[in-house]
């Protein structure tokens, strides 16, 4: 009896490890997507970095960070809308997303921090405004926290906080059933939101192809275990003390980032410009021409010399 169940054991493990590699979609590099003629790239110690830019070359430097998930490649019509009010904007993709790299690191906050420290020395930029969208906001607060004379303010839309993910690096540090659990439960919903696209008129296509790149899932896999182990909300704390000006939009029916989670940052920036809408996390696309007015008028009341 003990010998059949150690066989019928071994031959379901076996299935499973069948079924998880047969049903691996990473089969593709980076150079296989069609890549946008707008995009340039830049190397640094740990891999090659896709951007683009719009704006005169006089206005006023921005930065872009997208979340987790949605690359750069649709940030176009929110780049257009800032260089409209007066910045040179630019749009690079995280390593692991997009057109970037999917180099063998660990992705936790400092990768992050010395992939855009890199961008930003690349682009001979001494004093910077950056804006942060979800997990953006969280690596722009950052490097404002740790580079406060580098930084003229800080734009943060629906900016991740990390109360919500509390419990997951415990979940994902558990062998196999993390891998399975991310393969066919997270990465799945993921592609099936990118046809959520279509509700801004954006083609989904770009989205779903770049978890057919080799090492996606790995990037995810690290950026979940490692990630949320920083403390954000000392980043507020400390952009406080410094005085950058911040601007802040979220949304109060946000399912991704609780809006308490946001509140509480708040509270340790308490003369940030800050503004709530409906729409859920994708406002900045949905509420663009709302979002960039407001942003607007932060420029010109803060920024503007």
């Amino acid at each position: 009896m003990v010998n059949w169940f150690i066989y019928i054991f071994i031959a379901f493990f076996l299935i499973l490890i069948f079924v998880y590699f047969i049903n691996n979609r990473e089969k593709i590099n980076t150079n296989d997507l069609e890549i946008d003629i707008e995009y340039s790239f830049f190397n640094n110690n740990q891999g090659r970095t896709a951007y683009y830019s719009i704006g005169e070359d006089n206005s006023e430097p921005l930065i872009l960070i997208h979340g987790v998930t949605v690359p750069s490649y649709y940030y176009k019509k929110v780049a257009k809308s800032l260089s409209e009010i007066g910045y040179k904007v630019y749009v690079y993709d995280h390593f692991g997303r997009g057109f970037s790299d999917r180099p063998k690191i660990t992705y936790n906050m400092y990768a992050y921090q010395n992939q855009l420290n890199d961008f930003i020395n690349h682009l001979s930029i001494d004093n910077v405004t950056l804006m942060g969208v979800s997990m953006g906001g969280s690596l722009a607060s950052n490097y404002t926290a740790k580079n406060p004379t580098k930084v003229k303010a800080l734009i943060l839309n629906v900016p991740f906080v990390g109360l919500q993910t509390i419990g997951l690096e415990k979940f994902a540090s558990i062998p196999i059933f993390w891998d399975f659990y991310l393969r066919f439960f997270i990465i799945n919903r993921l592609v099936e939101r990118g046809y959520d696209l279509t509700d801004d008129s954006q083609d989904p296509d770009h989205f779903i192809k770049q978890f057919n790149v080799l090492g996606t899932q790995n990037s995810l896999s690290s950026l979940m275990k490692n990630f949320t182990k920083h403390d954000f909300y000392n980043d507020y704390k400390l952009i406080n003390d410094y005085k950058i000006p911040i601007h802040l939009t979220y949304a109060i029916d946000d399912k991704d980032v609780p809006m308490d989670s946001i509140l509480k940052a708040i509270e340790l920036v308490p003369e940030a410009v800050t503004f709530s809408f409906e729409g859920g996390h994708n406002i900045i696309n949905s509420r663009t021409k709302e979002i960039v007015s407001l942003i607007n008028d932060f420029k010109s009341r803060y920024l503007n010399n």
